[in-house]
């Protein structure tokens, strides 16, 4: 048996856990009236009530899979092939690590929960994002050290990079199936990329979320009829920034090439282009940075014409073919990343001239 073949088990376990919990928690958030009404908000695209308990699925999903199938390997360890085995020796030696990165992913999953019930409000969330991604930044293994040899800078560059993509990838959720299909194929890459340089476990790490992901995808795409709602997409928006900090930012060896600081960057391009550009436009309209509208990419193939399983579609198209190129840069010499870097440079300005021309189109339906 090869790792290959632990990984797909992995990923197809956690599609199949997830896809079982899912339906209950639909049922659940229907009996418990735990709905998005999306009555005065003009920018969410349906019309009728939804459950939102779609990211308590994806975490109980996660959790079952990953750590009962540690509890598996570790049991079975002595029936498997010896190389195997000697490398499954180390399951004591991450399970702190996961338990940590496990931690901060259940409270901030259990905070979107409450705000998706409560509505907390923007700062107390904020707030709590902080503490938690603080608390988790101590251990140094999910820490960002690629930048920085002072502890300090790394803990403050490991805050605002979780911080910042929790966010971003709440911010990316504002159609069916947008963003827990774009954490399939982010999982997936950082679990391709972490393969590829033999961690084998940040690469498990990728696996159980690409499925868990995928499994909720299943029922979250147009039409939806689940939501992951905050708890989802803060949960998420976690795991995704721990994984490009442990398969790059995190590294003490150099035998990858310099560009390979790119590779997170490039998976995760579209939401943290998305965001910068909305917040733009959001402050240049004198609204608040966390004030829902439709100037998002996908809202914007929409204007241009498209359907939204289409728009969605593209989205995810333009994800994959970024990320794909990125991950050649781990080890590629100087001339074919710079090849890389202007090809996926080209695909961002593409999108910005979408982001350009669905605004033209915008004024134009003004003013007609």
């Amino acid at each position: 048996m090869s790792w290959w073949v632990i990984y797909i088990g992995i990923l197809l376990t956690a599609v199949g856990v997830t896809m079982i919990l899912t339906p209950l928690c639909r049922r659940w958030a229907f009996r418990s009236g735990f709905l998005d009404c999306p009555l005065g908000e003009h920018h969410k695209q349906h019309r009728e009530k939804t459950p939102l308990l779609g990211g308590l699925a994806m975490m109980l999903g996660w959790l079952i899979t990953l750590f009962g199938g540690l509890a598996l390997a570790y049991l079975a360890v002595e029936h498997l092939d010896p190389e195997l085995a000697q490398q499954m020796q180390g399951i004591p030696n991450v399970f702190s690590r996961l338990a940590t990165l496990a931690g901060g992913a259940v409270f901030l999953c259990i905070m979107g929960i409450i705000d998706d019930r409560h509505q907390l409000g923007p700062f107390r969330k904020f707030g709590c994002q902080i503490v938690v991604c603080g608390i988790v930044a101590l251990a140094p293994e999910l820490r960002v050290s690629m930048f920085a040899t002072y502890p300090m800078v790394s803990w403050l560059l490991t805050v605002l990079w979780f911080v910042f993509i929790i966010n971003a990838f709440n911010f990316f959720d504002n159609m069916d199936g947008l963003a827990s299909g774009l954490a399939v194929i982010a999982s997936c890459l950082f679990g391709l990329t972490a393969a590829l340089q033999q961690q084998y476990y940040v690469a498990s790490l990728g696996a159980v979320t690409a499925g868990t992901a995928l499994g909720f995808y299943i029922y979250n795409r147009y039409p939806a009829s689940i939501f992951m709602g905050d708890a989802g997409s803060h949960f998420l928006g976690f795991l995704l920034s721990a994984l490009a900090t442990l398969t790059i930012f995190h590294r003490s060896d150099s035998t990858s090439t310099v560009a390979a600081w790119l590779i997170p960057a490039f998976i995760l391009a579209l939401p943290i282009f998305d965001t910068f550009a909305v917040i733009v436009i959001r402050l240049r309209a004198g609204k608040p940075i966390y004030y829902g509208d439709h100037n998002h990419i996908s809202h914007r193939f929409i204007r241009m014409g498209f359907d939204q399983p289409t728009a969605v579609l593209l989205v995810h198209l333009l994800a994959l073919s970024l990320g794909l190129g990125a991950v050649l840069l781990i080890w590629l010499p100087t001339a074919p990343t710079i090849i890389v870097l202007v090809q996926s440079l080209a695909i961002l300005l593409l999108v910005l001239i979408l982001h350009h021309c669905g605004t033209n189109m915008t004024t134009e339906q003004e003013n007609d």
